[in-house]
């Protein structure tokens, strides 16, 4: 008998994931928007500057990040904690969050 060696590809969507999703769509929209009242109203910049230039370029960076953080394990499936990995949320309020196996 032969055997051949077997390959685990993460699921791309599980139950759990429903959680993952509105807590982390919750998390966000906090966060932008106590960044925008913190840039409008404590440090008084510019609505042109805020909604033209900061508030864009932030959606830009969660969108990206985000895409970059759920592909991550899903194109190396072949690493020990591909399965196991966590992954901290980008954000404007999580700007250091690193974790590897032991």
């Amino acid at each position: 008998m032969i055997s051949r060696p077997t390959t685990r590809t993460p699921a791309i969507w599980t139950p759990g994931d429903w959680n993952a999703f509105f807590g982390f769509g919750t998390n966000i929209l906090l966060n932008l928007l106590v960044l925008t009242g913190l840039l409008r109203f404590v440090l008084k910049m510019p609505d042109a500057i805020v909604f033209g230039r900061i508030l864009p370029a932030t959606g830009l960076m969660l969108c990206l990040s985000t895409l970059y953080t759920r592909g991550s394990p899903i194109a190396s499936p072949s690493r020990p904690a591909a399965t196991t990995c966590a992954r901290c949320p980008p954000g404007s309020a999580c700007p250091t969050c690193s974790w590897s196996p032991s």
